[in-house]
């Protein structure tokens, strides 16, 4: 069973289409650069579980990092019910500067920003700035 296949299982329905159409932005990805890396990990069931374990994962590989979060939505249009798939982009960065991760604590701290954000505000925020 591939890896699309797995996670749409967890899927509501309605939102199936959305998920394979943008399978190749949704799914876990890694890209290794010059001056930053870029880790790509879809949170789908339990979220906080989620982050910890990717951010123990790379804290595996290495000392410290700095990180900064971007969130794709899928939104759903009031007047017509239509569904809509929002990329994650440097173009909207949860936080301004990137937060470091040096240790388990610092994993615990990131979480907490990250649960804190009000995420319906950052939904709502047009996609072309911040």
């Amino acid at each position: 069973m591939s890896n699309l296949n797995r996670q749409l299982q967890t899927v509501p329905r309605e939102y199936k289409p959305i998920y394979s159409d943008n399978w190749n932005t949704i799914q876990p990805s890694f890209k290794s650069g010059t001056l930053k890396d870029t880790y790509h990990f879809p949170l789908f069931d339990n979220i906080e579980k989620e982050i910890d374990e990717h951010v123990v994962d790379i804290l595996r590989n290495r000392n410290k990092f700095k990180i900064n979060v971007a969130f794709g939505f899928i939104l759903r249009k009031r007047s017509t019910n239509e569904l809509k798939f929002f990329h994650p982009s440097n173009n909207t960065m949860l936080f301004d500067l990137p937060v470091l991760v040096h240790n388990l604590d610092d994993k615990k701290r990131l979480r907490s920003l990250i649960e804190h954000e009000d995420v319906v505000t950052y939904a709502r925020m047009p996609r072309t700035l911040r």
